[in-house]
């Protein structure tokens, strides 16, 4: 009888510890799983294969870890992420100048905060190399980082005399980098490569015969540099987010991360808009 009553004791004991621990992680609760101080900075860039997107989550995830709750997510669809940009209010987008010039009104409810820089400059100019000098449009194979739609776009900057028919005759070969589109054109798998000016200096630093045997075609106008946008409330969570990438160049894990941008910094956009609402170009 005795050791009866002793164990209902000690079951009851055994309760009433594990009500109080549960208590005790429920009242934790709010600071960790059920806290809404998070934030997604979602990307998307036609210019970069989306074969990159997992080093790009690793090392961006790095940095945010460091400076707040904040997740960086590359997305991999360009309807998906215009969804995004639509849908979701308390999030941040890294978005290339091309698409945003592209979205229609009713898709882009965003402000523009931020722009990428190189070296002091926020624009970059595409050229358009081949081995022969008198290769035609027509019959390039093309080697290219970028989307297909993003490529035929620079050509028609490169070719404006061309139709558009004309423009939709190349073939593009998508590869990881800009020097791997090079290093395309110098093993024969394309004819043609679209790459930046940096691009080429790298080649001819490391490969000087690959690329002495490249000619320039042609080279589109200067274009903008990728864009941080939010939507119009701007909350002091979007704000801090903001001003978090904004410092990245401040921190060695974020100078890595943006390098894979092909960007080392950020600048503030010009908040004064043009006649269409649109930042300054």
């Amino acid at each position: 009888m005795f050791s009866t009553i002793r164990l209902k004791i000690s079951r009851l004991r055994y309760k009433a510890a594990a009500c109080a621990l549960l208590a005790l992680l429920l009242a934790a609760l709010p600071s960790v799983g059920l806290s809404q101080d998070s934030l997604t900075i979602y990307f998307y860039n036609p210019e970069i294969n989306t074969t990159r997107n997992v080093v790009l989550k690793t090392a961006f995830d790095q940095y945010l870890q460091e400076q707040g709750i904040f997740q960086f997510q590359p997305v991999d669809n360009r309807q998906t992420f215009e969804a995004l940009i639509v849908n979701d209010l308390n999030a941040v987008f890294m978005i290339s100048n091309w698409h945003y010039e592209q979205l229609q009104d009713g898709l882009n409810p965003t402000s523009a905060a931020l722009r990428g820089v190189k070296n002091g400059s926020n624009t970059y100019r595409k050229f358009l190399v081949a081995r022969k000098a008198d290769a035609t449009i027509e019959a390039m194979t093309i080697a290219t980082s970028g989307s297909r739609p993003l490529s035929r776009s620079i050509l028609s900057d490169i070719y404006p005399n061309q139709t558009p028919q004309t423009l939709a005759k190349p073939n593009f070969l998508i590869v990881p980098k800009d020097i791997d589109a090079l290093m395309a054109v110098g093993f024969g798998l394309a004819d043609a490569a679209l790459a930046t000016e940096l691009s080429l200096e790298t080649l001819s630093t490391l490969y000087t015969n690959q690329y002495q045997q490249l000619h320039i075609l042609g080279e589109s106008r200067p274009l903008k540099r990728l864009l941080v946008v939010y939507h119009k409330e701007l909350t002091p969570l979007k704000a801090k987010a903001i001003n978090t990438l904004g410092n990245m160049s401040e921190s060695r894990k974020g100078k890595q991360a943006l390098n894979i941008l092909g960007l080392n910094g950020w600048q503030q956009v010009d908040k004064k808009p043009n006649k269409d609402g649109r930042p300054k170009q």
